[in-house]
């Protein structure tokens, strides 16, 4: 007689368990579904390349020294509005801009890159040049870039603005904002008829970031008249929040003058506010100014500080 051995049949893995099928018998069996295809990716468009810098002047040109009016963070924290803090100027001879930089020193603009939108073809819109400042040794004063605005896609012809800041920051803010100009001349200020300029707002406060808005002046030049409103915003986190209508009260402009000063009626506060400017551009078609605040935190519902400047025209 032959003997006929068995040899066990086993699964050996967990899948394979599960088509060996249940114990109770009956002949069914279970089947294992096919994993799922993974589409394939659909590829990224590469990004173009940052398309050079066009030929021509990054700023203003004026053989005059220009006005300059800057608001700014101190070592401190705490925002200040000043005429004499950050400096521009130019020299037609090597076509350069030399800018003074509060806590940073002084040095000639080198362009490194623009800010705008671009495809293949070039520039769409370039608003601002990135500029290193070089010093008088020859090296770049370091954590320090300068982003002037772009003359040929402004609307202003006298005056421009720019802003400077620590490229190591990590949250993404300026350091400083500034306006500069070229002055109106004595005795080209309008002394009849009214006009109002409307404009922009730029600023910093010691805590919640950088400040935006509009402004609207009024001047009624026969008269020697000035009235208007600031309407200034921030954006502590992503959406802009208003923080109210700051009128002006205590104008003082007479018939005839480049400049103007003032100050606010601010919402739900008394503390001290100012402002003071001037005019840019025959005819005074242009101003400029800074100007200092108080306002409320609306993350902490607490009172700060917050200084800018503004740069406005006729319509």
């Amino acid at each position: 007689m032959v003997k006929v051995g068995r040899v066990p049949f086993l699964c050996s893995t967990a899948l394979a368990l599960a088509a060996c099928g249940g114990g109770s018998g009956g002949g069914e069996t279970n089947f294992i579904p096919s994993p799922p295809v993974t589409p394939t990716p659909t590829p990224v468009p590469p990004v173009p390349p940052v398309p050079p810098i066009p030929a021509g002047p990054i700023g203003l040109q004026s053989a005059a020294p220009f006005q300059v009016y800057s608001a700014y963070r101190d070592s401190s924290g705490a925002p200040v509005s000043t005429a004499a803090g950050f400096d521009i100027s130019y020299s037609a001879a090597d076509n350069r801009y030399t800018v003074t930089v509060p806590a940073n020193g002084s040095g000639q603009l080198v362009t490194t890159g623009g800010e705008g939108s671009f495809n293949d073809a070039g520039w769409l819109n370039l608003a601002a040049t990135a500029n290193s400042v070089i010093a008088a040794s020859g090296s770049a004063v370091p954590n320090l870039t300068v982003v002037l605005g772009w003359p040929a896609s402004s609307e202003f012809n006298y005056t421009s603005s720019g802003r400077w800041y620590d490229p190591r920051a990590v949250q993404y803010g300026a350091a400083g904002y500034f306006v500069y100009g070229i002055p109106t001349a004595a005795g080209d200020v309008p002394v009849s008829g009214n006009a109002t300029y409307s404009g922009s707002v730029s600023g910093v406060t010691g805590a919640v970031g950088d400040v935006y808005g509009s402004v609207s002046l009024n001047f009624d030049f026969g008269a020697g008249t000035l009235a208007g409103v600031m309407k200034p915003e921030i954006a502590p986190i992503w959406d802009a929040i208003p923080l109210g209508n700051y009128t002006f009260r205590d104008t003082v402009y007479s018939r005839g003058s480049t400049s103007f000063s003032g100050a606010f009626n601010v919402p739900g506060s008394t503390a001290p506010s100012s402002f003071r400017g001037s005019f840019n551009g025959p005819q005074a078609t242009e101003l400029m100014a800074q100007w200092t605040a108080p306002y409320l935190d609306p993350t902490t519902n607490q009172w700060g500080t917050m200084s800018g400047v503004w740069k406005a025209k006729k319509p």
